[in-house]
């Protein structure tokens, strides 16, 4: 594995990155390794069996250094690496320094040099690739615990399960995690939900149990205040022409925290607030899996947003109330992604969003002329959350789902903050939309259906 990554890097046509400042730690690191008595030192080394005089570039030393490796030579590999990271200049790649690093790392540890490995895999831990991080990070936690800190060792693996490549590595650390939790006497549930990563089942996260008991809360306050209620509805053009949405700017999200209506009976409104909280609670944990908790509720509210300017332009009468927008919002966002970035989607997930494709076309479908409790059910809601939704799936690339970047890297917001802007693109579009929508609504009375 080795071997192939070095010689992977070595290649032509990486631009050079390396920062002075990074350089001259690298060549102080790299040029005191201290002698030991116990064996050769790489300074007491004959002239033989050093790299011939033309190896003075860094890939030439990168081979040197892995040939090495292969015939067992440890010190001619960790005297090959040591160079080519003490001779990398300003101009040189860094990320193929940094993979020379973790190359000394690797031969000193055979050597029973753990000091100055330890030095070594500190520069590969700080590199700016994952996957290089990630193996750092795991030889360091390998180290720490074969020398019995399993509390330093815990904290290790828990950094680089963060840093984990794809889901058999996450696996891989997660189990260690669980294991290493007993062993330290860390929490039960702590341990118990690293095995439960480990074993691919989601432990699910704070974020989106906490979206939903936000919703449930407020929903339970707005029924017992039918005042809040009213004021938290989108109400949008009432039965005498008033306008209530322009200047109420908030409708066009507090609608997630109202349901069953104004003044519902319970009946109706612990329907419509069950099936929302339960398709809730599946869609949040779908798209945390997939994109995080940031993302998570920054394209939640702005699918809840979309979703109620669809409504507004759609069936500007009456008001409409609920979270099922912003469901229907982050389905989309799943959905999406699985259809345009599906070799990152874990196969798990892609089966369970299979089904979730059909029970939506089947809501939508049945929800054209259907009644539902408290009046009809407001499709133009959920279609504007659900293509709302499929913009961020569509366009932006899965960043939790299993890694496989570099054979998809033609995703359209695969550069940092791409989706950061996209966000703000779609959101100032609908701003745009807001202070026109009753002239859109309008427009939409004059289409033939």
């Amino acid at each position: 594995m080795l071997r192939r990554r070095l010689r992977l890097s070595a290649q032509p046509g990486i631009q050079p990155q390396s920062p002075t400042s990074w350089w001259h730690s690298s060549f102080q690191i790299a040029s005191r390794l201290p002698p030991r008595s116990a064996s050769r030192t790489l300074q007491q080394m004959s002239e033989a069996q050093r790299p011939p005089s033309e190896a003075t570039d860094l890939p030439s030393r990168m081979e040197l250094g892995v040939d090495a490796l292969d015939r067992g030579d440890a010190e001619g590999a960790a005297l090959a690496f040591a160079a080519a990271v003490a001779g990398a200049t300003p101009s040189d790649d860094r990320l193929l320094a940094e993979r020379a690093a973790y190359g000394a790392a690797e031969a000193l540890l055979r050597l029973e040099r753990d000091d100055e490995a330890a030095e070594y895999l500190e520069i590969a831990a700080n590199s700016a690739d994952q996957e290089l991080r990630f193996l750092a990070l795991r030889r360091r936690a390998m180290e720490e615990v074969r020398r019995g800190d399993l509390a330093i060792a815990l904290a290790t693996y828990r950094q680089a399960e963060g840093s984990a490549p794809n889901s058999d590595a996450r696996a891989e650390i997660a189990s260690r995690i669980g294991w290493l939790t007993k062993e330290t006497g860390g929490s039960s549930l702590r341990s118990q939900a690293a095995f439960r990563r480990a074993r691919g089942i989601p432990g699910g996260s704070w974020v989106p149990r906490a979206l939903l008991a936000v919703t449930i809360v407020l929903s339970v306050i707005t029924k017992l205040d039918p005042a809040l209620a009213e004021l938290f509805a989108l109400t949008k053009i009432d039965l005498n022409g008033s306008d209530y949405l322009t200047g109420y700017p908030w409708r066009l999200f507090t609608v997630a925290f109202v349901h069953g209506g104004i003044d519902p009976d319970w009946q109706s409104w612990a329907l419509h607030l069950g099936f929302n909280a339960i398709a809730l609670d599946i869609a949040a944990q779908l798209v945390y899996r997939l994109y995080g908790a940031k993302r998570l509720i920054g394209w939640y509210f702005i699918g809840v947003i979309g979703a109620s300017l669809a409504s507004a332009i759609w069936l500007p009468g009456g008001y409409s109330v609920g979270a099922s927008g912003g469901v229907f919002a982050l389905f989309g966002i799943a959905l999406g992604a699985e259809w345009a970035h599906r070799p990152l989607v874990e196969r798990g997930m892609r089966e369970a969003l299979g089904r979730v494709g059909g029970l939506l076309l089947i809501n939508i479908v049945l929800g054209f002329g259907v009644g539902f409790v408290g009046g009809g059910i407001d499709n133009s809601a959920h279609i504007g959350g659900l293509l709302t939704g499929l913009i961020f799936g569509v366009l932006v690339q899965p960043t939790r789902a299993e890694a496989m970047r570099r054979r998809w890297s033609a995703s359209v917001m695969n550069w940092r903050g791409g989706d950061l802007a996209l966000s703000l693109l779609v959101f100032v579009g609908f701003i745009a939309i807001y202070v026109n929508w009753r002239e859109l609504a309008v427009l939409r009375f004059q289409l033939p259906f």
